[in-house]
This record gives C-alpha cells, structure tokens and sequence, in this order.
C-alpha cells in the first residue's frame, strides 16, 4: 500500500504544529505553498485556503488567525 500524498491541511498541520501558535491566514497558506513547491498566484493560494478552511482540525481563531486544535484530532488515527 502507498502512502497517500500529504494535502494542503497536512502542511498547515504540521506548520502550525512546530511553531505551536496561531499564524495569520496569509503567511499560512504562503508557507504552505512554498512548502508543496505550489505557484503563490491568486489561483493556488485561494485553493489552499479553501482546502484549509475545509479541514476540522484546524480552526479559525479571528482576526484571520488560524490554529491547529489537537482535542480535533482522533486519538485512535
């Protein structure tokens, strides 16, 4: 079995996880692409927002700060 590719929210778990505070929007989805060697054109950021927003375990905090809830996560995954 092949491991599956890591997604958008698995980057920005794993960059919220090792700076372990919330990061605004922008420098998230920014470093994310970066991180996927992704353009950083309207097109693609806007696609990893959308692709973020949609996970449950991370979680809009305000103010267009996010951060990555751990009590979301399954204990048994």
């Amino acid at each position: 079995m092949m491991p599956r590719k890591k997604s958008e929210a698995d980057w920005a778990v794993d960059i919220l996880s090792e700076k372990q505070e919330a990061m605004f929007y922008a420098d998230l989805i920014k470093e994310v692409a970066k991180m996927m060697g992704k353009k950083k054109d309207p097109g693609s950021l806007t696609s990893i927002y959308t692709r973020i927003n949609l996970d449950n375990r991370l979680v809009h905090q305000g103010q267009g700060y996010w951060y990555f809830d751990t009590n979301r996560v399954r204990k048994d995954a």
